[in-house]
């Protein structure tokens, strides 16, 4: 009796794991008829990435190359247009030059509409190594149909605010060493140059000039400028001729003497 329990029981025991064995072939099966296919699908859409990876690689490298083109048509057109204004601004300033050439020479013969004898044509002023220390060009001029020599002095007087007060400093207080007035002697036109000296704290605003011309009768002759007109000027001429000539060709400015006489 139990031996016949015992086989019956090893039976029992044999049907389960062979009922297992079933279960898992089962399982087996089911994973692998599905799982491949999947499997397949997966190699398909990594295969079909990789693609559109590559593709997409090429369409940058190409975009990229496209981009470095058109910086570089964009730099040579910069150029081109800083060029063009450069050379626009030359011609501008060559106009001018030749221009104010015209009138000064128009004003020396009279066919300008003034018939005016001695007058300031113009005023340069002009920055140094110093913020107080400024150089000045002052031309002046007398109509050809006069035909006496003009000398005397002239009175340069600059208007501005100290300590928010209005100040008009004399020739005396723009120069160091109680330095005379500039004079002058010329029969057409003459140019006088130096340079002043501007205190601490003194703001200008204006110079004018006055001619004391010996002999004269009437009024003296006075004209007055601009300070912020005077430096505007200045800058674009410096401008100008930093853009007409390399920078290691400007010649340092050297203090002019005295202008000799026009005759």
């Amino acid at each position: 009796m139990k031996l016949s329990f015992r086989k019956s029981r090893s039976f029992r025991i044999i049907g389960a794991v062979f009922a297992v064995l079933g279960i898992a072939y089962a399982v087996y099966s089911v994973t692998l008829t599905t799982a491949l296919p999947q499997l397949a699908n997966a190699k398909l859409r990594i295969k079909t990435q990789k693609n559109e990876i590559k593709s997409l690689t090429v369409r940058l490298e190409a975009n990229k190359a496209q981009l470095q083109v058109a910086e570089q048509e964009a730099a040579v057109m910069r150029r081109a247009n800083q060029l063009i204004r450069e050379d626009e601004s030359n011609r501008q300033a060559e106009l001018n030059r030749l221009q104010g050439e015209l009138d000064f020479y128009q004003r020396l013969a009279g066919i300008s509409g003034t018939q005016a004898g001695l007058a300031v044509y113009q005023l340069e002023l002009n920055p140094t190594g110093s913020t107080r220390v400024f150089h000045f060009l002052l031309t002046l001029t007398q109509n050809l149909q006069r035909s006496d020599i003009t000398s005397g002095t002239a009175r340069i007087d600059v208007e501005g605010t100290q300590d928010d007060r209005p100040v008009t400093l004399p020739w005396s207080k723009l120069t160091e060493g109680n330095k005379p007035k500039p004079g002058f002697r010329f029969k057409y036109f003459q140019q006088l140059d130096g340079y002043i000296l501007l205190p601490e704290g003194f703001t200008p605003s204006q110079v004018r000039i006055t001619l004391e011309a010996q002999g004269q009768s009437g009024k003296p002759v006075s004209r007055s400028f601009d300070w912020v007109v005077l430096a505007e000027a200045a800058a674009n001429s410096i401008n100008a001729a930093i853009q007409a000539k390399p920078e290691n060709d400007l010649e340092q400015e050297q203090p002019p003497g005295e202008s000799p006489d026009n005759r």
